[in-house]
C-alpha cells in the first residue's frame, strides 16, 4: 500500500509563512520563512568588486548587502576564464561590475556565498547561461529514463550559449511540459539581463519566487494527494503557478476554511515543537541527543529503557531506530557540515552493516548532497551534508543572553564569590571614593547577607563605600559598577576619630557657647600634661569661649573669698562699738586683702561714686551690689569731699589713691560720722542708680567689686549712730552727690562737660 503525501501550507500569518509536508501524518519535510528575515539565496544581483585576495584567490563583492560577498576563482563565469592563465588578479579588477547568484546564506561573521555561474530553475528544466552543457539529474538512474530524457532534451529549440537539465520532477512529463518551461525560463532570463543593463550602482536584479511557489516547484509530486492552504491570496497565488506550469493537478488544490487552525487540524504543532529540542525519543525507550556546534554537528545515541534478549540485541535495536530518526532530523533541522554519530558499540559485523544501509537508504530521500562514511571500531559514524537553507535554530531562535549559548550558568555560591573578588580587584587600585555594584536581585541578596563581614573588611581597608543594588534589568550572572573616585566625592566625609589605646580615659570636654568642644583644662588655663593637638580640620576654638570659662573659673573664685564674710562683719562690728576705727592685725588684714585685689583700681572707681556706695542700708540684699565697689571709711576728708564733687579720675591714675587711707593714721572726728548716718535713709532710693550702668564697666574691674557689700554694711551701721541735727546738711549733700555721679556716668566719654 502506497503512503499517503499531503502539503499543508500555513500563511494566514502575515510575519511567518510555513510549509510542511507529511508522509502518512508523520512529519516529513519542514519550510519555514519570517518576512524580516527573507532569504537571499538564488536571487541575482549586480555586484562590484570590492577587493581582490590573491592568497585566498577569491574577490569580495558588494551587492547591496550588510555585508560583502564571497566569489572564489572557481566560480567565475566560464566566458571570463578562458584564454586566462587563471589568476584571479589578472581577470577581476577593482569596482569592476558582475552579474552574481547567492548560492549560500549569510551565517554569522561569514558574508554570502557569490558564484558567477548563472542558473535559473523551473518545474521540470533548469537553464544554465553562459555553460552550454546539457544534464540529467542523478536521481534519475534508470538508464531507459535518462536516454529517453537525453533525446527529449535534443528536439528543444535550445540557444547555443545555455545550457539545460533535466530535474527529477520530470519523470511521466511530455515534451510540450518541457518546451512550455523553457520558454519561461528563456523569457526570464531576458528580463534579468535586461534590468542589469539598467540598473546603476550594486543591487537586486531578479528575486527568487516566494517560500510557497519554490515548495511547490521543487517538492511537488504527482504522488501527492492533496495541497491545503488557509489563505485565499496564497491560494490564488498557486492556482495560477499551477495553470502555467502543470495544469493536470490543479485539481489537488484546496482551501481550507475550518474553525480550527490548519496545523492544529492535524496535530503538527506537537511534531513541529519536538524539532527544536536537544533531545528526541525513539519507539523503544531510547533517545538522540543532538548538539550543534561552531564546527560540527554531534548526534549520540542513547539506549535508555530499551530491552532486548542480550546487549548485542538492545544495541542492534536501538541503532535501527536512530539510523531512521538521524535522517529525518537531519532534513527538517537542515543540520549541515561535519556530522558524528554515536552509535552504540556493537560486536557483530552484520549488525554494523545492516545499520550503515539503513541510514543510507533514509538518507536517499534528502535533496542535499551527502558523503556517508562507516562506523569505525570506536562505534563512530562520520559525514557531511550540503546546506540547502539555513537551520531553523538559526531562523527563529536566538543566543540566550544570560548563559551565552552555553546552556549552563554558574551556580550561585561562585557567583557571590567572584563579586567578591571583583571588587577586591578593583579597590585595589586606590582613590577610589564610593563603588555602586548592580547584580540580579538573587545575587545582590546573596552577597549582602553572605559576605557582609568581607564587604564591611573592605570599606574599612580601602576607606571607600561599598554600594550593593539589586537591578531587575541586570541578567543572572552579570555585574556592572559605576566607580566614584575620592576627589570627586561630592559630600566630604568627615575626620577620622583619632586613635585612642584601648582602656586609655577619654578627655573630658564641654560645650561652651556654641558646637566646638574643648576640654577644662584649656578653659581654665590650669597647668597639666599637655593634651594632643587636635586636628585643624575637626575642631575651631573660639576666643569668646576661652574668656567665659576664665570668667566662671574668677566667680568660683569669688564665692570662696565670700564664705568669710560672717567673721569680717563681727570683726567690725566688735570695733565700732567700741567708738574707734579696727587697729592691730584686723586692719593690716584688710589692707592685705585690698592689695592682692588690685586697690589701685578699686579706690579710683570709689572715687567716683562715694555717697552711693557709703549709704546703702544693711536690709539691702547682697547679690545687688556683689559688682559695687567697696566704700572707703568714712572720714572727715571723705566727708568734706561729698560736698565738692570732683570729676571721674583716669583709671591709670587712681593709683596714688589708694594708698591715701594708709598716710593718715589720725583719729577721725565724730562729726562726719553723724553726718554720714543721717544720709542712710535718703540715699536708699537712689542706691539702684548705678545698677545699669554696671554693664558697661571693664571685664578688668569685676574682682574689685566683690568686697562692695560687706563695707557698705558696716558704713551704714556706723552711719545710723550719728545726731539727727546733721539730717539737713546731710539732704544738700545727697542732691549734689547724686548729680555729680550721674552726669560722669553719662559723659563719661566727653570729660571737659562733666568737669
Amino acid at each position: 500500500m502506497n503512503p499517503k503525501k499531503t502539503m499543508m501550507i500555513n500563511a494566514t500569518d502575515p510575519e511567518e509563512i510555513r510549509v510542511a509536508s507529511l508522509i502518512d501524518g508523520v512529519l516529513f519535510d519542514y519550510d519555514v520563512e519570517f518576512l524580516h528575515n527573507e532569504k537571499i539565496k538564488g536571487n541575482l544581483y549586480k555586484a562590484k568588486v570590492v577587493r581582490v585576495d590573491t592568497s585566498l584567490q577569491a574577490a569580495f563583492v558588494h551587492f547591496g548587502g550588510q555585508k560583502n560577498g564571497f566569489l572564489p576563482l572557481g566560480e567565475l563565469p566560464r566566458d571570463m576564464s578562458e584564454g586566462r592563465r587563471g589568476r584571479i588578479q589578472e581577470i577581476l579588477q577593482r569596482d569592476q561590475e558582475i552579474l552574481v547568484q547567492a548560492v549560500r546564506e549569510e551565517l554569522g561573521t561569514k558574508g554570502a556565498m557569490m558564484t558567477g555561474q548563472i542558473s535559473l530553475a523551473g518545474r521540470y528544466l533548469v537553464i544554465t547561461p553562459g555553460n552550454p552543457v546539457n544534464g540529467i539529474s542523478r536521481k534519475i538512474e534508470g538508464t531507459e529514463e535518462r536516454r529517453h530524457f537525453k533525446q527529449l532534451v535534443d528536439t528543444l529549440d535550445i540557444p547555443e550559449d545555455i545550457g539545460v537539465i533535466v530535474r527529477t520532477a520530470s519523470l511521466g512529463v511530455t515534451k510540450e511540459d518541457f518546451q512550455r518551461d523553457l520558454e519561461y525560463l528563456l523569457d526570464t532570463y531576458k528580463e534579468v539581463l535586461n534590468r542589469y543593463k539598467h540598473r546603476h550602482g550594486p543591487g537586486l536584479v531578479w528575486q527568487e519566487d516566494d517560500v510557497v511557489t519554490r515548495t511547490l516547484r521543487d517538492t511537488f509530486s504527482a504522488d501527492v494527494e492533496e495541497v491545503q492552504i488557509d489563505d485565499l491570496d496564497t491560494f490564488h497565488a498557486a492556482q495560477s503557478f499551477f495553470k502555467r506550469t502543470m495544469p493536470q493537478h490543479l485539481d489537488v488544490l484546496k482551501h481550507y476554511t475550518g474553525k480550527k487552525p490548519l496545523f492544529s487540524r492535524f496535530q503538527l504543532e506537537e511534531q513541529i515543537d519536538r524539532i527544536y529540542g536537544r533531545k528526541v525519543p525513539l519507539p523503544s525507550g531510547g533517545a538522540l541527543a543532538l548538539d550543534q556546534t561552531e564546527a560540527m554537528v554531534a548526534i549520540d545515541v542513547n539506549s535508555g529503557k530499551t530491552s532486548g534478549d542480550g546487549v548485542e540485541d538492545m544495541a542492534f535495536k536501538t541503532n535501527m531506530e536512530a539510523a531512521e530518526e538521524v535522517a529525518r532530523q537531519l532534513r527538517l533541522r537542515d543540520l549541515a557540515g561535519l556530522v558524528a554519530i554515536d552509535f552504540i558499540d556493537m560486536k557483530r559485523d552484520s549488525h554494523i552493516r545492516a545499520v550503515q544501509d539503513r541510514l543510507v537508504e533514509c538518507l536517499k530521500a534528502d535533496k542535499a548532497r551527502m558523503e556517508v562514511g562507516k562506523i569505525n571500531r570506536f562505534g563512530v559514524l562520520v559525514m557531511t551534508r550540503q546546506r540547502i537553507r539555513p537551520s531553523l535554530q538559526h531562523v527563529n531562535h536566538e543566543a540566550c543572553p544570560t548563559c551565552a549559548g552555553t546552556g549552563k550558568v554558574k551556580t550561585l555560591e561562585a557567583l557571590v564569590l567572584s563579586v567578591v573578588r571583583r571588587l577586591q580587584g578593583i579597590l585595589a587600585k586606590g582613590g577610589i571614593g564610593e563603588i555602586r555594584v548592580k547584580l540580579a536581585p538573587a545575587i545582590a541578596a546573596a552577597v549582602q547577607n553572605q559576605k557582609r563581614r568581607d564587604l564591611a573588611q573592605l570599606e574599612e581597608q580601602s576607606d571607600a563605600r561599598i554600594l550593593i543594588q539589586a537591578d531587575w534589568s541586570m541578567s543572572y550572572g552579570e555585574m556592572a559598577a559605576e566607580i566614584e573616585r575620592a576627589e570627586e566625592a561630592p559630600v566630604e566625609k568627615a575626620a577620622p576619630k583619632p586613635h585612642r589605646e584601648k582602656g586609655a580615659p577619654e578627655d573630658e570636654t564641654v560645650v561652651l557657647g556654641g558646637d566646638s568642644p574643648i576640654s577644662f583644662e584649656k578653659a581654665l588655663g590650669t597647668p597639666g600634661e599637655p593634651a594632643k593637638e587636635p586636628k585643624k580640620e575637626a575642631f575651631k576654638y573660639d576666643r569668646r569661649d576661652l574668656q567665659r570659662a576664665a570668667l566662671d573659673e574668677r566667680e568660683r573664685l569669688r564665692a570662696l573669698f565670700e564664705s568669710a564674710k560672717p567673721e569680717d562683719e563681727e570683726e567690725e562690728e566688735g570695733t565700732d562699738a567700741e567708738g574707734g576705727e579696727p587697729k592691730g592685725e584686723g586692719a593690716k588684714r584688710k589692707r592685705r586683702r585690698r592689695r592682692r585685689k588690685g586697690g589701685a583700681e578699686r579706690n579710683g572707681e570709689g572715687a567716683v561714686m562715694p555717697a552711693a556706695d557709703s549709704t546703702e542700708p544693711a536690709s539691702r540684699p547682697e547679690p545687688s551690689y556683689e559688682a559695687q565697689p567697696e566704700p572707703p571709711k568714712a572720714t572727715a576728708d571723705l566727708v568734706a569731699s561729698l560736698l565738692t564733687p570732683s570729676p571721674r579720675p583716669k583709671i591709670g591714675g587712681a593709683a596714688p589713691a589708694a594708698h591715701e587711707p594708709e598716710a593718715a593714721p589720725v583719729k577721725p572726728k565724730r562729726t562726719p560720722r553723724a553726718k554720714v548716718a543721717a544720709l542712710a535713709e535718703p540715699a536708699a532710693a537712689a542706691a539702684p542708680a548705678p545698677e545699669p550702668v554696671q554693664a558697661a564697666e571693664p571685664v578688668a574691674e569685676a574682682p574689685a567689686k566683690k568686697k562692695a557689700a560687706p563695707k557698705a554694711k558696716a558704713a551704714a551701721k556706723t552711719a545710723t549712730k550719728a545726731a539727727p541735727k546733721a539730717a539737713a546738711k546731710a539732704e544738700e549733700t545727697t542732691a549734689k552727690t547724686e548729680e555729680a555721679p550721674a552726669k560722669a556716668k553719662v559723659t563719661r566719654a566727653k570729660k571737659p562737660k562733666a568737669e
